[in-house]
């Protein structure tokens, strides 16, 4: 297969199935697994199979924006946002996994307290993550495909000059 055929939204629609089939897996593993959130004195609770599909469907939803931008209406992206943006949220999906495989590796049996646990990294890793998720990669996301919406076709612009 030629690498340069793979588009931006075949890189998000094939991490959305990363992302499903590893939810899969992992549900099968152990179903009452589930990620609790404590903000003061209230937990949220929620299962892992949960984030899993909210996941999926986010990076779906993203790759089916990029999809339609250039293929239904035939609208040109700016490719350094593209890259800028699918940086961001592909990168912080491979980040998490080296993270989380990391800890599971190394970080069982911490040696020195000072050192942050298996926990601790992986909580801070997310935080981070999703920090910069929701300030730098949605905007972009969002600015780009507006852009893209926006602006005239290369050959209409090239006629009129």
């Amino acid at each position: 297969m030629n690498l340069k055929k793979i588009k931006v939204y075949h890189l998000f629609w094939i991490v959305a199935l990363l992302i499903l089939i590893i939810g899969f897996i992992q549900n099968n593993d152990d179903p009452t697994a589930n990620l609790d959130i404590n903000i003061h004195d209230t937990y949220y609770v929620v299962r892992n199979f949960d984030s899993t599909i909210f996941l999926f469907i986010c990076y779906f939803i993203m790759g089916f924006g990029y999809w339609l931008v250039q293929k239904v209406f035939k609208k040109q992206l700016v490719k350094s946002l593209t890259i800028l943006h699918s940086l961001i949220f592909i990168g912080s999906f491979v980040i998490y996994w080296i993270v989380l495989l990391y800890s599971k590796m190394f970080l069982q049996k911490p040696q020195y307290p000072s050192f942050l646990s298996d926990y601790q990294l992986i909580n801070l890793t997310l935080v981070l993550e999703l920090l910069i998720i929701t300030s730098v990669g949605l905007p972009i996301y969002i600015i780009n495909l507006l852009i893209g919406l926006i602006r005239k076709k290369q050959t209409e612009i090239l006629s009129k000059i």
